[in-house]
């Protein structure tokens, strides 16, 4: 997990619950991340280009499922993507 997901916890948790999504399967998604924000990805163990030994070398984009940046008054904007309900809840 990375830092900034650890940082950012307890407010993910806190927008998880409120949204009925899990917080386990946040915590267990794929983690990219800048200065200011945060972006959840699912990676998918039995996709073709994982069976094929290729994992990330295909170029197939995974799927963005939150995306969370700080704002400058440091609140945390979160944003939904049409994967968010089937990966968190």
């Amino acid at each position: 997990m990375c830092k900034r997901f650890d940082d950012w916890s307890q407010e993910i948790k806190n927008f998880c619950d409120k949204n009925g999504y899990s917080f386990e399967k946040a915590k267990s998604l794929s983690q990219c991340w800048g200065k200011d924000d945060l972006f959840l990805q699912y990676f998918d163990p039995d996709s073709e280009s994982v069976r094929k030994g290729l994992g990330l070398l295909d170029e197939t984009p995974m799927p963005l499922v939150l995306y969370i940046k700080r704002l400058p008054d440091g609140r945390l904007l979160f944003k939904q993507t049409e994967h968010t309900k089937k990966y968190l809840a």
